[in-house]
């Protein structure tokens, strides 16, 4: 019989007598295989049922098993999933001898993530969408990789599981707002793919058609918020009508974005992109947490260049073939806006 106790839980096998607190945690019970550890959480003190923790798909004979948990509305506050987590996952690896832990989660579920990483999973892709099943996000973990007690991750991941884990917010810059683009701003981003000086710079889909358009708009910006890869944004003008748009994308290291911007014709000049970048870098800096945010754009693009600069930005330098557009490598400045100086 496996028990589990750590400071504060005890890790032990299901009872008939848990099924009550289970249905009042609003899951099902469910029947343990062969081939899994499922324990219930308990507060070690008082024996309160907390949670469940579970080793599913368990292999022997190659060292593997996936690592799922739940966890009562009553003990969401505290921190049972990843303590739990962290006892189980290390008796597995010392007792049963695994060698590797998988985890999967649906895209999206920012606090299940976090719990991961906390354990210190490696995220290590996504699983994309099918026969009806979502996104899930893929990550795994070897013995060496489990975090101690007391381990946290950094504060720019926390920030952005629970900003990236709500709705997308409206951010008020000035005489012009950024909003969650809408299926009624497919028109406006036309308008702006067909722009030459938009395609001049950016090579956006000149042949993109309305259908493609509303496509990204309306899904594919959601699944960016979701993955927390990236917020875009309409900046719409006193009308609520769409006069450009403006994008924060998130990268490997955690506190670092890359802020993009696009203005129809008759919104520049007026300084609204240089009040939208404004307020999306000190909303990046203020909510997400990052330290550094950053702007390129290709040598020439001078309109850009101002308003990065008027935006406080500080342009570094020259990014040599920085990147490749339409089979051409070019040349693209870069500047920066550092956290200490947006607070300043």
């Amino acid at each position: 019989m496996v028990e589990i106790r750590t400071d504060d839980l005890l890790l032990r096998p299901w009872r008939p007598a848990d099924v009550a607190d289970v249905r009042r945690a609003g899951r099902d019970p469910e029947p343990v295989g062969a081939d899994a550890v499922s324990l219930a959480v308990c507060d070690a003190g008082d024996g309160t049922l907390l949670g469940g923790a579970c080793l599913n798909a368990l292999d022997r004979s190659r060292g593997t098993a996936t690592f799922d948990y739940w966890v009562a509305p009553w003990a969401r506050s505290a921190v049972v999933a990843t303590h739990a987590g962290r006892a189980l996952l290390g008796w597995a690896f010392e007792r049963l001898g695994l060698v590797r832990a998988d985890w999967c989660a649906v895209v999206g579920d920012h606090p299940a993530r976090l719990t991961a990483l906390r354990l210190g999973f490696r995220m290590i892709g996504v699983r994309p969408a099918s026969s009806g099943q979502p996104e899930e996000w893929l990550a795994a973990l070897v013995p060496g990789d489990l975090t101690g007690p007391g381990h946290d991750v950094g504060p720019a991941v926390r920030r952005q599981a629970t900003v990236f884990g709500g709705d997308p917010p409206t951010l008020v810059a000035g005489p012009v707002s950024l909003r969650p683009p809408a299926a009624r701003d497919t028109a406006g981003l036309r308008a702006a793919y067909r722009d030459p000086e938009i395609i001049r710079w950016y090579g956006v889909p000149e042949q993109a058609t309305d259908a493609d358009i509303h496509r990204f708009l309306v899904d594919t910006v959601r699944w960016q918020w979701a993955r927390g890869e990236e917020a875009v944004f309409v900046v719409a003008g006193p009308d609520d009508a769409f006069t450009g748009i403006a994008d924060l994308r998130i990268g490997d290291d955690p506190e670092v974005g890359e802020v993009g911007y696009a203005m129809l014709p008759e919104a520049r000049g007026r300084g609204h992109a240089t009040a939208a970048l404004r307020a999306l870098t000190r909303w990046g800096v203020t909510q997400l947490g990052l330290a550094r945010i950053q702007w390129q754009a290709e040598v020439g693009n001078d309109a850009s260049r101002r308003t990065a600069e008027k935006a406080g930005f500080t342009v570094e330098g020259v990014l040599r073939s920085g990147y490749e557009q339409d089979g051409r490598r070019r040349d693209c400045w870069v500047a920066s806006m550092l956290a200490r100086e947006m607070t300043a």
